[in-house]
């Protein structure tokens, strides 16, 4: 029975920065959900997220409809909090270090022309909150430093100090995420890193009312590190030449691991959740590769190494000559370096025929038993073949199902 698999809720942009990371998460969520305003132009959209737009694996959602579910009370935390808002992420404390970091100061540079700050549209706050942001010095309600914003009006857009804005865009996808059942992604190391140990992490506590508690976190939470790092034992090391349409074909064909995979990653959820409260940074990646290595990596080499001892048996009971294939075959399993124990002196492979299919239902068998099975067919999926490739993969039981076109 599949499992349910909460979509990824993209933060905190609308146009995806990394094609790679897109292609990686592709891989995994069923969906991968962004909040774009009604009306929004997507002019920046990468052709990787036009075929996956097309696809239904990237898909919009109205910020403005979300928010009417939400109940977080950002209005009360706002007033239990705006006085230190105000004093540690001030507009004025946004352009003052902008000033001292940049080369306005001696040019005389009226603010608007300064990027001191971070916009995040109008509709994703709660109409409430707008007023108060403003009245106490820590956002700025309309744009001045272009005229036309994707199609939306200046007034579309409010400015904070860019911690603040990076802080807001986290607590709202989690919040969202909480509220809505998804799990929040980001291609941003910046904003996962600095929280909660920088000022990012500062604003957000005082965003959410919440102090130093890890109360309320999404059930989710350690999901995309630790499956971002387990890819990395599957896919091509060049990812961003492998094209987005393949990526989409690699989804239809393992459906069915795919959603073992995801059964095998949401029975680790308390251990995920546990490694993500580590306050430190490196020592929270350092943990969470520990895990990959344990329950990832390990066992993958396990199950390559059982299934290379898998196909002798079917080979060597299986050793037929009624067969005899193509010459420009044997010339390529010959190339792709065929064991002895199949190739007959005359240089025709022998060990052809029911074989080859024996050995590939045993080797499907172990794969879809195995909760890393889907990685080593993602590999196998995506890997570029050649003649001699293929041939080498039939050898050794990898050539199944939704291999057999380039």
């Amino acid at each position: 029975m599949p499992t349910v698999q909460m979509p990824g809720l993209y933060f905190p942009f609308v146009h995806i920065r990394d094609d790679e990371w897109l292609k990686s998460a592709a891989l995994y969520w069923p969906s991968l959900r962004r909040l774009v305003p009604r009306g929004y132009r997507k002019r920046h959209d990468s052709p990787t997220a036009k075929t996956f737009a097309g696809a239904g694996i990237l898909r919009d959602e109205d910020p403005v409809g979300l928010l009417h579910e939400v109940t977080w009370d950002l209005a009360s935390a706002l007033a239990q909090n705006e006085v230190r808002l105000a004093q540690e992420f001030s507009l004025d404390s946004a352009y003052a270090t902008a000033r001292a970091n940049g080369p306005w100061a001696e040019a005389g540079a009226p603010d608007w022309q300064i990027p001191a700050l971070g916009w995040v549209h109008a509709t994703k706050f709660p109409p409430d909150v707008l007023a108060r942001l403003s009245a106490i010095g820590v956002a700025r309600i309309g744009r001045c430093d272009r005229e036309d914003v994707s199609g939306q009006r200046p007034e579309d857009w409010i400015g904070l100090h860019p911690d603040l804005a990076g802080a807001y865009m986290t607590a709202l996808a989690g919040r969202l995420s909480e509220e809505a059942r998804f799990e929040p992604v980001t291609d941003q190391a910046d904003l996962k890193v600095a929280t909660p140990t920088s000022d990012v992490g500062a604003a957000l506590q005082l965003l959410l009312g919440r102090g130093g508690e890890a109360a309320g976190r999404p059930t989710g939470v350690g999901v995309e590190t630790y499956v971002m790092l387990a890819l990395q034992h599957a896919r091509p090391a060049k990812l961003g030449s492998i094209p987005a349409e393949k990526i989409v074909k690699c989804r239809e064909d393992l459906e069915e691991e795919l959603d073992n995979f995801r059964r095998f990653v949401a029975s680790q959820q308390a251990e995920l959740t546990e490694l993500a409260a580590i306050p430190i940074s490196a020592r929270r990646l350092e943990a969470f590769t520990d895990h990959v290595e344990r329950t990832v990596e390990v066992p993958l080499k396990r199950l390559e190494n059982g299934m290379r001892l898998m196909k002798l048996e079917p080979t060597r009971s299986l050793m037929v000559s009624s067969f005899t294939p193509p010459a420009a075959v044997s010339t390529g399993l010959s190339a792709a370096g065929a064991p002895p124990l199949t190739v007959a002196a005359s240089g025709v492979v022998t060990a052809i025929g029911s074989a080859w299919w024996q050995v590939g239902s045993i080797r499907t068998a172990a794969k879809v038993s195995s909760p890393v099975g889907f990685l080593l067919d993602v590999r196998d999926e995506l890997t570029p073949r050649t003649l001699s490739a293929r041939a080498r993969k039939v050898l050794r039981g990898t050539y199944g199902r939704g291999t057999y076109g380039n």
